[in-house]
């Protein structure tokens, strides 16, 4: 298992692309609707995925990985799928909560609980994992969705 700070440094290195894609978009192309799915579904919007990705933050922290750490299991039906995002975001609010979600989780880092739980696991609709390893995989959440991000640009620039 890493320690957490190589799990915040993995948070940090993934967030800093995340945000690389961001910096340039206009509010215009985070609102484009790109066409319909392969199935006729809607697909989100670059703003939408953007706010996906800061609403996770919180919700993860909050709700699944620091009651498990504090030794607080979630109840079964607590799971990993926030509320979708909403559309049509303006960029700097897109901005201002992914500062927020990062500045308060990294602050519950600086501030590890002497008795972090880590034995303590939670499934959330995935593999079991305990609080810390929450933390990593959200990193890989936000990372599986730079594919999609760089997919949705292209259709920009086509």
């Amino acid at each position: 298992m890493k320690s957490r700070d190589e799990v915040l440094k993995t948070m940090d290195d993934v967030r800093a692309k995340t945000l690389s894609y961001l910096e340039d978009l206009s509010q215009e192309q985070l609102d484009r609707r790109p066409p319909l799915g392969k199935a006729g579904e809607n697909v989100w919007s670059l703003g939408e995925v953007f706010m996906h990705l800061a609403i996770d933050e919180f919700y993860l922290r909050d709700l699944i990985a620091k009651p498990l750490l504090e030794g607080v299991k979630p109840p079964d039906g607590i799971i990993f799928l926030p509320p979708p995002p909403p559309f049509g975001t303006p960029k700097e609010t897109i901005q201002f909560w992914f500062q927020r979600a990062r500045l308060g989780t990294r602050r519950y880092f600086e501030n590890w609980p002497k008795d972090a739980n880590l034995e303590l696991t939670h499934e959330g609709g995935l593999q079991a994992m305990n609080g810390l390893e929450w933390f990593e995989g959200y990193a890989g959440h936000e990372a599986f969705h730079h594919q999609q991000i760089e997919d949705l640009i292209a259709q920009l620039e086509s």
